[in-house]
């Protein structure tokens, strides 16, 4: 079988690992491995080769979904599975140059509900229903948040693999120098910038808190002050809502951490949310808001290391405090050309069969309503913020317009180079950006 495991892909640095120690395995996560799919026996036999496109940080290092791709080739024997993997964030204009070439892949990863908005995805309600007449739980597997990631406009354009969010990470170790009490329970933003003053030790190259540029991130302290980027009105549209006061002082907040020494200037290059956990890894930086993949990665490559993690900080906004929502599922590119074959490819790859491992091996967790509730991963207690947090989460949808995104990220930069104020960058990227910010068309 032919495989291309590697395109195209932007080099970036990363820690990885194939995989890590997980406790005892109760009875009920031995019987959500053996889940899968019954196979599809109405499911052409024509020969078919099912180009596959996933995220590069999924595949990197890990054997999982050629696995995948083996056992669905031998139970539908017609199909050749070629798998690719890319950069996220490369992927929409990868998928979107495709389409518009009449050639697109079948089964895509990414952010599903953006890309069914920009008009890039198969509306895939019929094959819901097939699903669900097969098994009746087949939605209620999921987590409802997930769900609405891939439905827009009332209708289901894919299936959810994964959730995450935004929690704050530090180092024990440092908080125990310090003489200072860990980061939990009612702790709020002036706790925070007192910590990150006092965690900073030039004398050992050290910060006391990692910052990045990148929008999703931003994102996560700005819902945690009560701001959002990005407005859904009673029509169905949007507003943009960059310059709003808050907004304005949560990225002077950023802005004063790093010039007052506390953080260092961030480095603005693509994913520099990677420098913050290097750094941290490191023990370069004692803080940091980071995914729950991270602590998996912690833990699986340094078991010794005095990770702590809580959930983000109190604020004034109290109720409206949120942490930011993300979750990547599985769609059909519009025009594929096997779109029913790719739809059992799918399920396949989000059945528990294949989450389960997902999670014990990736530290990616899967978007099911069992998640919270498993005794693997609820005995980690470090992931117990994590659980919690994604409770009070919003979901990221500036992606739905990619210029505005970009103009946001752009002023993000300016502000941490001293290119301009909050207030200027924040309000000029409003007005560059909010004549794109329009209702998509079904």
């Amino acid at each position: 079988m032919t495989r291309s495991l590697l395109l195209s892909i932007i080099a970036f640095v990363v820690v990885g690992c194939n995989s890590f120690s997980s406790p005892a395995r109760q009875p009920q996560d031995e019987a959500l491995a053996n889940t899968l799919p019954a196979i599809n026996r109405n499911i052409s036999d024509e020969p078919v080769t099912l180009e596959v496109w996933l995220d590069l940080d999924f595949t990197r290092d890990n054997s999982l979904y050629e696995e995948l791709a083996d056992e669905f080739e031998s139970a539908y024997p017609q199909v050749e599975v070629e798998i690719y993997s890319f950069v996220r964030e490369s992927i929409p204009e990868r998928v979107e140059l495709e389409v518009l070439s009449d050639v697109p892949p079948d089964v895509v990863q990414g952010h599903v509900l953006a890309m069914a908005a920009r008009g890039l995805a198969e509306p895939l309600d019929q094959q819901w229903s097939d699903w669900e007449r097969e098994n009746a739980r087949a939605s209620a597997q999921f987590l409802p948040t997930a769900l609405d990631e891939v439905t827009w406009q009332g209708a289901r354009y894919g299936v959810p693999l994964d959730v995450y969010t935004i929690v704050l990470i530090y180092n024990r170790e440092h908080f125990d120098q310090a003489n200072l009490p860990y980061p939990e329970g009612d702790y709020d933003l002036f706790y925070l910038q007192e910590a990150a003053q006092a965690l900073t030790d030039p004398e050992k190259e050290r910060h006391g808190l990692g910052l990045t540029t990148d929008p999703w991130y931003i994102a996560a302290w700005i819902n945690g002050a009560g701001g959002t980027l990005l407005s859904e009105t009673p029509e169905g549209g949007y507003t943009l809502d960059f310059g709003s006061s808050i907004n304005i002082e949560t990225l002077t907040f950023l802005k004063n951490i790093v010039d007052a020494g506390y953080a260092p200037r961030p480095s603005s290059r693509p994913r520099d949310y990677e420098d913050a956990r290097r750094q941290f890894l490191e023990g370069k930086i004692s803080m940091y808001f980071g995914e729950a993949q991270d602590i998996h990665l912690i833990q699986s490559s340094n078991p010794d290391f005095p990770l702590g993690v809580s959930q983000l900080p109190l604020t004034p906004a109290r109720e409206r405090a949120v942490s930011v929502l993300g979750s990547s599922g599985l769609f059909i590119p519009r025009g594929s050309r096997h779109k029913e074959i790719a739809f059992e490819f799918i399920k396949w790859m989000t059945s528990d069969k294949y989450v389960l491992p997902m999670a014990r091996r990736q530290g990616r967790f899967p978007a099911k309503v069992w998640l919270q509730t498993t005794p693997e991963f609820t005995k980690n207690l470090s992931l117990l913020p994590f659980f919690d947090q994604l409770d009070a989460a919003r979901p990221y949808r500036l992606d739905v317009f990619p210029f505005a995104e970009q103009t946001f990220s752009d002023a993000v930069k300016q502000v941490f180079y001293d290119l301009a104020t909050p207030t200027e960058a924040l309000e000029n990227a409003q007005l560059r950006s909010q004549d794109t910010v329009v209702k998509p068309a079904p």
